[in-house]
């Protein structure tokens, strides 16, 4: 058993995504966050990083724990042998020639009924 954990985990990605799922308008967050909405706004594109602090009074106003933001990020799954074998192949591979191999195995599956 193989176990995968996504790094690649956007922290202005999911402040954005927690802000519309509570119905909030940047500048309410931001006003009960404590925080700018310019500041706001930057975090959600990516263009701040913020504190640990600030992370903390934006879940905390949401009423979200750290646990349950980051959550995304380690996001466990479990795979099998067979499949493990398959993504060691990939796993050093260029962005280019993945993109590649994910459209060789799209045709692939076009092609061929596995179903059979």
């Amino acid at each position: 058993m193989v176990i995968i954990m996504n790094n690649n985990f956007n922290i202005g990605k999911r402040i954005h995504e927690l802000r519309l799922e509570h119905g909030l308008s940047q500048e309410q967050l931001a006003l009960q966050s404590e925080i700018t909405p310019t500041y706001l706004g930057q975090i959600e594109r990516n263009l701040k990083n913020p504190t640990v602090h600030i992370v903390e009074k934006i879940c905390s106003s949401m009423n979200v724990s750290l646990a349950d933001f980051f959550s995304p990020a380690t996001e466990i799954k479990e795979i099998d042998l067979l499949s493990k074998q398959i993504l060691s192949q990939i796993t050093n591979r260029t962005d280019d020639e993945k993109k590649i191999i994910l459209n060789i195995i799209k045709q692939i599956f076009q092609l061929y009924d596995f179903t059979k």
